[in-house]
């Protein structure tokens, strides 16, 4: 009776260790940031801030996880010829239009210029080295392991959770702007209000963009074409635009400067407009490499907005002069 009594204590005390063991184990998706945002920016004038806290980024010609080189020209600017094009939602060719991108009108644009890709972890870099571009206005890996910004082998990938005010100054410190919603969709479709930047044909898929899909051996839902995050700016050449942009549509979600207008165009100007005088959300465009798969989110025309300080690490920019 005393062994079989002796065996039952033993055998109580080792479930109690293992179970102390079990809730120690912390997961391995750490503390999910909700809405990754951390400040309440109002300004950049004179944000300059700390510029030390996230290594070297600037790599080139890494491969990163999708097995492409990167470009050789980042950091170049394609050209939009002056004319007109056609905005909004041409419900001809897309059946997926929603109320935010009606009606469909004609837009005149000055002449332009706008980033060939999305701006680089290693150029976003420069600016903080710089000390133009505050940490108060971007995240690092550190905060988040999806963020691009610290590590090294990403440096030619895109430069996400960033928020519009980190992505406006950077764009300033570089001599250029962020583009209007206008010139961010005339670069993207062209003229003739094509549905994707490849035209209205093939529905979108991961030979033109880096998206969510579902994976063909397993049927699961897989993020940044399997790569579970976006890609070298520059890998998608089927995806590029009329005016040779690459990206235009997934990888990261993209900043503009305008402020978000839920019937703008039922108002706005025919030619270059800007977007409303105010509101309490920027806009942002062409898709990114995670989510719920929806492929109407990754049209040329599809807009929605963010709040200026979100820092998402599914959102990026590229400038505009």
């Amino acid at each position: 009776m005393e062994k079989i009594l002796i065996s039952l204590i033993i055998f109580v005390a080792f479930l109690l260790v293992a179970c102390s063991d079990d809730n120690d184990e912390e997961s391995i998706y750490g503390n999910y940031p909700d809405n990754q945002n951390t400040t309440n920016d109002t300004d950049v004038t004179g944000d300059t801030g700390d510029t030390g806290d996230t290594g070297d980024t600037g790599d080139t010609g890494d491969t990163g996880d999708t097995g492409d080189t990167a470009p050789d020209d980042i950091g170049a600017m394609v050209d939009v010829s002056a004319g007109k094009f056609q905005m909004g939602c041409n419900e001809k060719v897309d059946n997926q239009c929603n109320m935010l991108e009606n009606p469909y009108h004609e837009v005149y644009l000055d002449a332009y210029k706008i980033d060939k890709y999305e701006v680089t972890v290693g150029e976003y870099q420069k600016c903080i080295d710089a000390g133009n571009c505050n940490n108060a206005h971007y995240e690092t890996t550190a905060y988040f392991f999806y963020c691009n910004l610290g590590i090294t082998a990403k440096g030619n990938h895109p430069m996400n959770c960033v928020s519009w005010y980190g992505a406006k100054a950077y764009c300033e410190w570089a001599g250029k702007r962020l583009p209007t919603e206008a010139e961010w969709e005339k670069a993207a479709r062209g003229t003739e209000g094509a549905k994707y930047p490849w035209g209205n044909e093939p529905e979108v898929n991961c030979d033109y963009a880096v998206i969510p899909n579902y994976s063909e051996k397993t049927g699961d839902l897989e993020y940044g074409c399997g790569a579970d995050g976006p890609w070298i700016v520059g890998s998608k050449e089927k995806g590029k635009s009329p005016y040779g942009a690459y990206d235009m549509l997934g990888n990261v979600w993209e900043w503009t400067n305008d402020w978000m207008g839920y019937e703008y165009y039922e108002t706005s100007p025919s030619e270059n407009p800007t977007g409303p005088e105010s509101g309490d959300k920027r806009v942002v465009r062409g898709g990114g490499w995670f989510g719920v798969l929806s492929t109407g989110d990754i049209r040329a025309s599809r807009r929605t907005g963010n709040t200026p300080d979100d820092k998402s690490f599914e959102r990026g920019f590229r400038c505009a002069k």
